[in-house]
């Protein structure tokens, strides 16, 4: 019996033993998560990044209300407001909120988990989106928070503003310094991540290079601007002249997230809400330009009609809706592409550095391609307009006909150079607005949480006000 026991106790031990070496080969396996990470993609935020920053740049309600109404290429015949020079001070807030929040912050972020990794291209696509969206920044409001933005972690609760000088002299730090990490050769960008370009870093070296020579022809009129450093980026072959090196953010489906974002007016059947503008449309139709079929589409009367601004009741002075043109089904459409910058406005820009500092070239012939490109972008042949030319004041026209609801663009195009010059105050605007908005007021949430350094903004540029002209808007 005792034989027995001790076999059956040694077979149980030997079991035992085999069972727990059998446990622990496989333990890792049995007991790993397949849906938490072991390694994080140091470019895992680079989509978000994109898709918050373009949808800011195109949000209906400061973009499309504010940026695209004030240089009238759009309006509005219903709650029009915003057309009046009334703007949605929430929707602002949010403006202002989203791209420190969800673009510099993250960018700043992937900077530095790409910085561990030695990932100098994800670096750069991180520098090259904050450079914008502080561009964004500054060039609508003025002074704002940059050198010392998103430093809550280290007990900085208030910001103070850096001046808009300063705070372009950072952009083009920015942009310099991913520049040179795009050419380093260091790391790459995961295609899937990457909504612009699919993870190409030498189309990421042409998007920094121009985006770095739009901001410096933003402040061709101040003591920042070097011609000097204009010719280098001329010199460089990296700007962007041709259309199939845009930047921008393909929509594909009629779901969120991947879903253009002025979709949703269609979706929620408010197309009516919105229209041409006046300004735009007659521009255009003196002009034969036809990409406004592209722009617009006809009224119920079938012609292309725009509104002027404003008006407290716009249907009962003849322009409501039905009246006037909605804008076109091609860029309301769930599909339709976001541009961040374009070869139509790169080269508009070079043929005014062509005009006006003698530097790079033919001016004529850039600006035959730069409105070639934006024929093109609209889906029309290239050759099928070629308006005179009259040199700057033909640039400055077609830079503000080309960049139609980029509003930030249209904006600080028109802002720079006041051409068309013809533009005429809304009618029925906010008291005391006497001329059309050149800058947002700050936030409530600012003026409430941060309110010294805001005080100390105003005493530097000026008055609280939308009239208050930013740094490099000098016409």
């Amino acid at each position: 019996m005792k034989n027995i026991y001790n076999s059956f106790a040694f077979l149980f031990t030997l079991s035992l033993g085999l069972a727990l070496i059998g446990c622990d080969r496989d333990f890792e396996e049995i007991n790993t998560d397949p849906d938490e990470p072991t390694v994080i993609s140091v470019d895992l935020q680079l989509g978000f990044i994109e898709r918050a920053l373009i949808n800011e740049l195109y949000d209906i309600f400061t973009a499309g209300e504010c940026a695209s109404t004030w240089p009238q290429h759009i309006s509005k015949p219903i709650y029009n407001d915003a057309d009046r020079y009334f703007p949605r001070l929430g929707a602002i807030n949010t403006f202002w909120n989203t791209l420190y929040l969800n673009v510099i912050s993250e960018a700043d972020e992937m900077y530095l988990l790409a910085e561990e990794a030695n990932n100098q291209a994800v670096q750069g696509t991180a520098l090259t989106l904050k450079a914008i969206a502080l561009q964004t920044l500054t060039d609508a409001f003025g002074n704002i928070p940059a050198s010392e933005a998103n430093l809550a972690t280290n007990g900085n609760y208030n910001p103070k503003y850096d001046t808009q000088q300063e705070v372009y002299t950072q952009i083009f730090e920015l942009l310099d310094e991913a520049i040179a990490k795009f050419k380093s050769g260091e790391g790459a960008i995961n295609s899937d991540q990457d909504l612009i370009y699919g993870g190409d870093v030498s189309k990421w070296v042409k998007f920094a290079t121009s985006v770095k020579f739009r901001a410096l022809m933003r402040v061709s009129e101040t003591s920042l601007f070097s011609t000097a450093e204009l010719q280098s980026l001329i010199d460089s072959g990296d700007l962007i002249t041709n259309s199939s090196d845009n930047a921008f953010i393909q929509f594909s489906s009629i779901t969120a997230p991947n879903i253009n974002p002025h979709y949703g007016t269609v979706l929620n059947g408010r197309e009516a809400e919105w229209c041409m503008g006046e300004a735009l449309v007659d521009f255009m139709l003196a002009e034969n330009d036809p990409r406004l079929a592209v722009y617009a589409n006809p009224n119920d009367a079938n012609e292309y009609r725009g509104k002027p601004a404003g008006y407290i009741n716009p249907g009962l002075n003849g322009y409501g809706a039905g009246t006037v043109s909605e804008i076109g089904d091609a860029f309301m459409a769930a599909d339709a592409p976001l541009y961040f910058i374009t070869a139509a406005q790169v080269n508009l820009l070079l043929a005014e550095v062509a005009e006006v500092h003698g530097m790079g070239g033919d001016p004529e012939a850039y600006f035959n391609a730069g409105v070639a490109a934006s024929l093109e972008q609209n889906g029309l042949d290239p050759a099928s307009y070629t308006p005179a030319y009259n040199g700057y004041q033909s640039i400055a026209e077609q830079l503000w006909v080309g960049t139609f609801l980029q509003g930030y663009e249209t904006w600080a195009e028109w802002r720079r150079s006041d051409i068309p010059s013809n533009l005429t105050l809304a009618v029925d605007p906010q008291p005391g607005v006497n001329s059309i908005p050149t800058r947002y007021t700050y936030t409530n949430d600012e003026v409430a949480l941060n309110g010294s350094n805001v005080s100390e903004a105003v005493a530097d540029q000026g008055s609280d006000a939308l009239t208050t002209k930013v740094w490099w808007d000098v016409n």
